[in-house]
């Protein structure tokens, strides 16, 4: 077995065509899907295996990973499928390709245990894709696959004479398939057979040719975001215009493979009017490949309106972009160096226009000064007004950004001018500066926040290490004073009493008193019985539980040290549960009336969901229920029979789409009563969810007054009712945008845009008074399951929570108005800093909301929501995974998590059965009812080995956010890649550690019992739920009757949304109004408009 990505064959053996060229592949996450990270893996191991490859990241549908397969005319296509629906994903690329006479393209992937054992067979038989199961790789490695599957591909030959014997009459841009065969002849072929095939399929005169634009830069300066943005403009003015892009990225000298990561970003090629090729530079040894020539020949001869150039990152006296293009632009942004170093710069000569990019950046004017100034020196334009000059300021990454739409109307117009085109630009709406408007969502002056809270929480614990030093120097002095005393030595004592009372003023008073509380509370747990109070109301508890034995069983165990420095240690790091920092809990005592269960429910069609809750809460004196919403939902996409869509519909969750599928989903529910609560697991468009369910509360509590009342309430009585409701319902959404641009990728819209929206929820919060539904559940979890090990998901997690409180205050908003509403979700593994990430998270929080924030105590106690690790679930011997969920759920009680879901053993391959909910279950209840450790509720406290990874994880934590802090805080992070590259590159150790053995994994890569490993279609007899036909058309239909019975009333709210969008003002408010009669696709597509939609990275 090989070990790893590196260790493998070398590059020469991805080289097909007898050697000609190396194998082409398209990498992609199916549609829907969020787990980029197995695909993540394989195009690395591609790459090192000398693929080029054209990754697209998570999310593609069937028709956009066939769309880049034929215009990058690759040798294969390579999806991961993890969210149900593999087999439409599978068979309709399939049927993509084959129809546009590409038929011959090799599809394979993987799911882990997700496609079951009868759907790979059935894919492979009909000959559709290659599937590796999680047997596979265990047998063959990760290396192992991929050179599998690169056999395979091998086979196929791109330069077969009779793929361009075909190409025998006028070709137009229409023709993708043609033209992108036409550009592997360019890039592979002799020059004579080129200029044959050429002139053969030339349907634009030479003399007609289109002009050549290039872009070129240094690496890292967004420069595809900014094609992508100028090309969407050019179709914004001039629909329909064909335009060609080739792009150009670098090859690795050692391997031979390439990462042609261009086409990745470019929401624009859903376009059918644009086209796309990425090359590798290969031989050339510059930034671009020497095809290109080639190629930019090929798309002017089949009547191209339009040629974009881009290049790979450049030097500083790199020009060759000005060898190919007929007119140049140089991207670059205020990290170019030194003034001095502006010198230096070949394209500051040749370009015609330079674009400093990023212009939100700290420091940017004065680069954009410093530029202007070089140009003028570099061009003699001594007297030029600087608004004359080509130098343009842009944010690409921002939506409908004034600096792109000034850069696409200064090239038009050198277009016109130069090469006679007739492209049109809307004029450019800028400041009275001339310059885009900056979108800060975080003020310039709160950029360091993070380091803020690093100096916070180690000051805290400075002054802690001081304090106990002196109250512990108090008690040895009084002690030795007393002692002197009573061996008659007056004057000693006097003297040590006098020091010692000199040591006590100089402790604060606070110190003093949390002493004395503790002795008090020690009194009172003693006693048997105690009490304390929430939100105002007193509760008495017994503080014991008697054993069979008779021991009386403490609660909650306090130290029983004498000394006080150790004691005002323990009250500083540790105190009680409910106690500040909170690290053992942020309630005295766990409630008796309402375990910690919430188990996560969602299949099919609304009815059959609900079914499931009133199965999971029969019995119970409490309904905690938690949405699991189907991909589609998720993705904010109404179901539609598209087929591979259509295969994910009711799969993995329940399809909610409409206000009345919600109403269905909770029939028999009162959502205000005080003993329901529902957790709302959406991220990417939650604003319609969230806004349906308050719908729906609302309608519940209109429909019980007609009830009691025999009659309509009046408005102002439906007023009262809406005040009432929105106050009452208790529950979370889990709405966390920052995770999904890191993590679970269900991002939909650009992430400005989604940040907004996240505002304009928090401020109707706080206006609305919604006091007990969180608005907000700050995700670890999905963190985790990218790949992140436990102190990378406890630190990005709590990042992403002092973001949205910097974010927030930034609006205006009172922090102890709304981080009242913020609740936390982590996932849970079985390494060892798993244990205490709860307890680490809850003192970072409870320092940095008391001390940096002055936040109230509410806002200061840290509740979170916890689930066992999805990546710990595994299909071979799937029946060991209660086994590691029993142990998980341990870490997460002892802890006192507030909330847990305990993951069924079936989860490893899709949504669980009745029967193995009702396990997963039970293994709750017996670990919280029956086993003895528990019953006290600290048990974690007063260990050394609890104490010793607290402290330690805490540090790592604090490492990293400084480490955030260097890099412009969370979003200057995500900016630069730092999360998603810190868990990519911890989820390849984890993968390669698997799959090597080197991490013990029983029954999967160690004590394997190989008769009962490996499953074939036959011999799988396991009950894994699966949607059905019948029930996806059900709700397809009905989503359709919806939209035919509320078209106007949509037009109407869909108008409105998207003036408010534009104008500015509360888009929640709006959404509230909308949501009777608009769906979750249409709301979404209005938001697409106005917002604009979320750009994949690496």
């Amino acid at each position: 077995m090989v070990s790893g990505a590196e260790d493998g064959v070398s590059g020469s053996v991805a080289r097909a065509s007898d050697g000609r060229m190396p194998l082409r592949v398209v990498t992609a996450a199916a549609i829907f899907d969020g787990h980029d990270v197995a695909i993540g893996i394989f195009r690395r191991i591609l790459q090192s295996q000398g693929c080029e490859v054209i990754h697209l990241g998570h999310d593609r549908g069937a028709d956009e990973v066939a769309r880049a397969a034929i215009q990058e005319d690759a040798h294969a296509i390579a999806i991961t499928s993890y969210q149900g629906g593999a087999v439409e994903m599978f068979t309709h690329t399939k049927e993509i390709l084959d129809e546009a006479g590409f038929g011959h393209v090799f599809l394979f992937g993987g799911g882990g245990g997700t496609i079951l054992p009868h759907e790979i067979a059935h894919l492979d038989e009909g000959g559709i894709a290659r599937i590796y199961s999680p047997d596979d790789g265990r047998e063959m490695g990760l290396v192992g696959m991929v050179q599998d599957a690169m056999e395979s591909a091998l086979r196929i030959d791109l330069l077969d004479e009779a793929r361009f014997d075909s190409l025998s009459s006028p070709v137009t841009a229409d023709d993708h398939g043609a033209v992108s065969r036409l550009l592997t002849l360019a890039e592979n072929g002799d020059d004579v057979t080129f200029s044959t095939v050429l002139e053969r399929v030339r349907s634009c005169a030479k003399e007609d040719a289109c002009p050549v634009v290039g872009l070129t830069g240094t690496g890292g300066a967004g420069k595809s975001s900014l094609t992508d943005e100028i090309m969407l403009r050019v179709q914004r003015d001039n629909p329909g215009r064909k335009i060609a892009l080739l792009a150009t990225d670098p090859t690795r000298k050692r391997t031979g493979g390439a990462l042609l990561g261009d086409r990745i970003r470019m929401n624009s090629l859903s376009d059918s009017n644009l086209f796309m090729r990425s090359f590798a530079s290969r031989d050339s040894g510059r930034e671009i490949a020497d095809c290109v020539g080639r190629a930019i020949e090929a798309c002017q001869a089949v009547g191209f309106d339009l040629v974009l150039v881009e290049t790979s990152g450049i030097g500083q006296g790199d020009d060759a972009i000005t060898e190919i293009a007929d007119v140049s632009m140089y991207v670059t942004t205020r990290e170019y160096g030194a003034p001095s170093q502006l010198e230096k710069l070949e394209m500051l000569d040749a370009a015609d226009i330079i674009v400093l990019n990023k212009f939100d950046r700290r420091g940017s004017e004065e680069a954009l000064s410093e530029i202007r100034k070089q140009f003028k020196r570099n061009r003699e334009m001594w007297d030029a007004d600087n608004s004359s000059l080509p130098v343009i300021p842009t944010i690409a990454s921002q939506f409908a950004d004034a600096g792109v739409d000034m850069l696409w109307e200064r090239l038009a117009g050198i277009l016109h001018d130069r090469h006679g085109t007739d492209f049109v630009a809307a004029q450019a709406r800028v400041g009275d500066d001339g310059l885009p408007h900056k979108s800060n969502p975080i003020p310039p002056e709160r950029q360091g926040y993070l380091a803020e809270v690093t100096a916070s929480v180690r000051g805290y614990h400075q002054r802690t290490d001081e304090a106990v030093g002196r109250v512990r120097l108090v008690q040895q002095l009084e002690a030795s004073a007393a002692q002197m005393r009573s061996a008659g030595k007056d004057a000693v004592a006097d003297d040590l009493e006098e020091e010692a009372a000199s040591v006590r003023a100089a402790v604060p008073e606070e110190i003093w008193k949390a002493l004395d509380d503790f002795e008090v509370r020690g009194a009172a747990y003693r006693s048997g019985e105690a009490s304390y109070t929430v939100r105002g109301k007193q509760i008495s508890v017994e503080t014991t539980k008697a054993t069979l034995s008779g021991l009386d069983l403490p609660r909650v165990a306090l130290p029983d040290t004498e000394d006080w420095g150790d004691r005002l240690d323990w009250i500083r790091k540790e105190n009680a549960p409910g106690s500040f920092p909170y690290t053992g809990g942020v309630f005295p005592f766990k409630r008796e009336d309402e375990l910690p269960v919430r188990m996560f429910a969602g299949e099919g069609s609304a009815e059959r969901t609900n079914k499931r809750y009133h199965f999971l809460s029969k019995g119970q004196p409490f309904n905690r229920l938690s949405v699991a919403f189907d991909s589609p939902s998720l993705y904010g996409h109404d179901p539609v029979e598209r087929l591979d869509i259509f295969g994910k519909v009711c799969e993995s969750g329940v399809s909610i789409s409409t206000v009345d599928e919600m109403e269905k989903l909770f029939e028999g529910f009162d959502l205000c009563a005080p003993n329901t609560s529902v957790s709302k697991t959406i991220n990417g468009n939650y604003w319609w969810h969230l806004a349906a369910f308050f719908t729906v509360a609302i309608r519940q509590q209109a429909a019980k007054f007609v009830e009691e009342n025999g009659r309509e309430p009046t408005d102002e009585e439906r007023v009262e009712i809406r005040t009432n409701t929105l106050s009452t319902v208790r529950g979370t959404v889990q709405a966390d945008q920052l995770k999904e641009a890191m993590g679970q990728n269900t991002l939909v819209f650009n992430l400005d845009t989604a940040l907004r929206m996240m505002g304009d929820v928090a401020e109707f919060y706080v206006g609305n008074n919604v006091h007990n539904h969180y608005f907000v559940s700050i995700s670890g979890y999905h963190i985790d399951e990218a790949g992140a090990n436990p102190i990378s998901q406890a630190a990005l997690t709590l990042s992403n929570g002092l973001t949205y409180v910097e974010l927030f205050n930034a609006r205006g908003l009172d922090a102890d108005k709304f981080v009242r509403n913020f609740s936390w979700f982590f996932s849970n593994g079985m390494d060892p800093e798993y244990a205490v990430i709860g307890r680490v998270s809850r003192r970072i929080w409870a320092i940095a909301m008391r001390d940096l924030y002055g936040v109230g105590e509410r806002g200061q106690k840290l509740k979170y929501h916890i689930q066992g690790s999805g990546r710990s679930l595994h299909s071979q011997e799937f029946t060991w995974n209660d086994y590691r969920t029993t142990l998980q759920a341990l870490y997460a009680l002892a802890d006192n998590a507030n909330s847990l879901h305990t993951n069924s053993r079936d989860e490893a391959f899709g949504t669980p059965t009745e029967d193995t909910v009702r396990d997963a279950v039970a293994i709750q209840l017996i670990l919280s009812k029956e086993y003895g450790w528990l019953q006290n509720e600290n048990p974690l406290q007063g260990s050394y080995i609890a104490e010793w990874l607290t402290d330690n994880v805490e540090q790592q934590v604090l490492r990293i956010f400084e480490e955030m802090h260097a890099r412009g805080g969370v979003l200057g992070s995500l900016e630069v890649n730092y999360q998603r590259n810190r868990i990519q590159d911890e989820s390849m150790v984890y993968e390669h550690r698997k799959h090597s053995g080197d991490l013990p994994i029983v029954g999967v890569n160690t004590y394997v019992d190989e008769g009962s490993a490996v499953m074939s279609s036959d011999d799988f007899d396991i009950d894994v739920t699966r949607s059905d036909e019948a029930e996806r058309k059900m709700v397809i239909d009905r989503n359709k009757e919806f939209k035919a019975a509320h078209t106007a009333e949509a037009a109407e709210g869909l108008a409105r949304l998207k003036q408010v969008a534009r104008e500015g003002g509360n888009l929640f408010e709006v959404m509230m109004d909308i949501v009777e009669h608009c769906t979750v696709g249409q709301v979404t597509r209005a938001l697409f408009e106005t917002g604009g939609k979320f750009r994949r990275n690496m």
